[in-house]
């Protein structure tokens, strides 16, 4: 399954993208919102495989959100739209690696074509992992034991632990461990085998099934406690990596 970002300051946008995308078999919408921060957090906890980003008149949100989630993760596919025919032209979009660009107004069939595209090449990854795991089951397994990490890594991976429960950038943690953003985020993914965001996610969910299992603090307190945006999030995220949701894998936690 292609997993899709929506974010554009229209709602009218946001439905029509919806439609589109609903009718491409393999391929659905994850979270929809505006674009800036909301976008940045979306693509952080959710791990889609593609967004759909607009930016707007002066273009400032969506293109500090296209940079921060580009950042975070090399392999996501941004799309990115615009309205304004010359904002393609004042800015410089190398350093970001843009997948698309789109100008409104957009035919509903070049939607389709790129949706269609990029589902396509998610399920021959897909395919390929499968074929590749079958082969050798240990393939995508890391035990961090087994690896020899650089000291900064080793630090980094200190500080998140300490720290994963609030609301944790890789920036600071690359202040913490005087390394810049970029070179944090390249070793990071190099030595632990996942990028930053997936990493402190993993922690996050982990310390929420405990908290499921071992408490009786409501999913709103747990959800609050791991500094996610709001409860309803918190649970879509949960249920997107376990297949459950926080009521349903605490009653099977304790069925045990």
């Amino acid at each position: 399954m292609c997993d899709i970002v929506i974010a554009d300051d229209e709602h009218l946008e946001r439905e029509v993208l919806k439609r589109i995308i609903s009718n491409v078999k393999g391929a659905r919408t994850v979270a929809e919102g505006k674009t800036g921060q909301p976008a940045v957090e979306y693509c952080a906890t959710l791990m889609p495989h593609m967004i759909f980003l607009n930016c707007a008149a002066n273009g400032a949100g969506g293109l500090e959100a296209a940079w921060k989630i580009r950042k975070n993760d090399q392999r996501i596919a941004i799309i990115l739209t615009t309205a304004d025919e010359r904002f393609l032209l004042r800015h410089d979009f190398s350093a970001i690696n843009i997948n698309e660009f789109l100008q409104k107004p957009i035919r509903p069939a070049k939607i389709d074509e790129i949706v269609r595209k990029y589902t396509h090449a998610v399920e021959t990854k897909k395919a390929a992992e499968a074929a590749e795991t079958k082969k050798d089951p240990y393939s995508k397994v890391y035990t961090p034991a087994n690896k020899a990490m650089y000291k900064e890594v080793s630090d980094a991976l200190s500080y998140i632990n300490a720290n994963f429960m609030k609301n944790l950038s890789l920036e600071e943690v690359a202040d913490k461990v005087y390394l810049s953003n970029s070179y944090l985020s390249r070793l990071f993914k190099k030595e632990v085998g996942v990028n930053f965001s997936s990493y402190l996610l993993h922690k996050k969910l982990e310390e929420a099934k405990r908290l499921l299992e071992e408490t009786d603090m409501s999913v709103m307190r747990i959800s609050g406690s791991l500094s996610f945006s709001d409860p309803s999030y918190f649970c879509r995220v949960f249920k997107k990596h376990t297949n459950q949701t926080p009521k349903e894998f605490r009653i099977d936690a304790r069925k045990e």
